[in-house]
């Protein structure tokens, strides 16, 4: 059986679409092929081409704004047609209308797979003007359910959005981006470990925005250097300052003053390195729709490498820091909060310790990819079984 995966806007080894439900399904028998943009330049509609892990990637040209983004949708899709696959599995919003086409086209199953509440992620768009995006969120969620209804299947990030989904089809499996274990080897915390108070090394990992904590970060670290000269952030991660307040720019003095350094995207296989030099991890989300009802990666990954975690108080966040005992909360959009936090388990390591060991212990109780693979594995089955009836 072959499987042609789809994305427009993700890189080809993105960690979800790649490492995870990719290599989950070659792994499984499936041929594997995944249509995605190229990071280097790819002219016209010449496709190169690779097979890594036994996975055959299939490059569409590169693009650098939304424009070339949307004349990219019809290289993924005369690609696609030409794969012939069996069932195909799309991973972006402004494929779904695509996905309907090669549905009716080639009567081969589609799977939508959503990464995201994209109607309310469209309400904190600053490229959209602020009178037109409860609008365009408006729109863009009809149109995404009533697509939804006509296709094969779909993949939801978490059981809030898969009710919602459920709604209008039925046929779909909630699969939570849990880190893979594999990925993921490290050695449970101990007393032992360094004595890391004199110099703690601070992470933050993930594409960084004014929603997802900038402003916040850039601030609380201001105030824990002002009690911890030695104290230093990594920002791991794309930085977007689009509605970024004018009084963070420039960046380069705030950077400064909390001894951050901006270490941009890097490849998944590095991650763990990064983990393993990181003291104390952040999550400090606002309470976005978005944010209030997602589970951020990031935060069960710091659990994974056995890392204290301080997070913002709300949603899964709270949650799952509350119920796992794994770290801090502070209050979102305070810096004074998140800093106080911080320097908590700076000055009580004991402490610090015990959250790190509980963080390990839940993620490898609960919280493995492997888990979810055997919940794709299981829709896949069943939409190609009712696609033959």
């Amino acid at each position: 059986m072959k499987v042609c995966i789809l994305t427009s806007a993700h890189p080809p080894f993105d960690a979800r679409i790649f490492y995870k439900e990719a290599r989950s399904l070659q792994k499984a028998g499936y041929e594997v092929v995944l249509i995605a943009p190229s990071s280097g330049e790819v002219q016209g509609e010449v496709q190169k081409e690779e097979v890594v892990h036994d996975i055959r990637v299939r490059y569409v040209p590169s693009f650098k704004g939304r424009v070339q983004r949307v004349r990219n949708l019809k290289y993924i899709y005369n690609a696609a047609l030409e794969e012939k696959a069996d069932v195909y599995h799309l991973h972006d919003p402004d494929l779904i209308l695509y996905g309907l086409r090669i549905q009716a086209k080639l009567h081969k199953p589609v799977i939508y797979d959503v990464h995201e509440y994209y109607a309310d992620s469209l309400q904190t768009r600053y490229w959209l003007p602020a009178p037109l995006r409860k609008l365009a969120a408006s729109l863009f969620e009809q149109v995404e359910k009533s697509t939804a209804k006509k296709l094969a299947g779909i993949i939801t990030v978490n059981d809030h959005m898969k009710a919602q989904f459920s709604k209008v089809n039925p046929t779909g499996v909630s699969l939570f981006n849990f880190p893979l274990t594999e990925q993921f080897i490290f050695e449970r915390p101990t007393a032992e470990a360094e004595n890391w108070q004199s110099q703690p090394n601070i992470l933050y990992l993930g594409g960084i925005n004014k929603e997802r904590g900038l402003e916040v970060i850039l601030e609380a670290m201001t105030l824990v250097t002002e009690k911890y000269p030695q104290a230093a952030c990594d920002l791991v991660g794309p930085v977007n300052l689009a509605g970024i307040s004018e009084e963070y720019l420039p960046l380069e003095n705030w950077l400064q003053k909390g001894n951050i350094k901006i270490l941009g995207k890097i490849p998944y296989s590095e991650v763990p390195a990064i983990l393993k030099k990181s003291n104390i991890a952040l999550v400090p989300l606002l309470p976005t729709l978005n944010y209030t009802k997602a589970i951020p990666v990031k935060l069960i990954e710091y659990m994974a490498a056995g890392l204290p975690v301080v997070g913002s108080r709300f949603g899964h966040i709270e949650r799952i820091i509350k119920e796992d005992n794994c770290g801090r909360l502070a209050e979102p959009a305070d810096p004074k909060s998140l800093a106080e936090e911080i320097c908590y388990l700076i000055e009580n390591p004991n402490q610090a310790l015990q959250y790190a060991q509980n963080g390990w212990d839940a993620f490898h109780s609960k919280y493995t990819w492997e888990s979810e693979e055997r919940k794709l594995l299981a829709l896949y089955s069943e939409i190609l079984n009712s696609n033959r009836n």
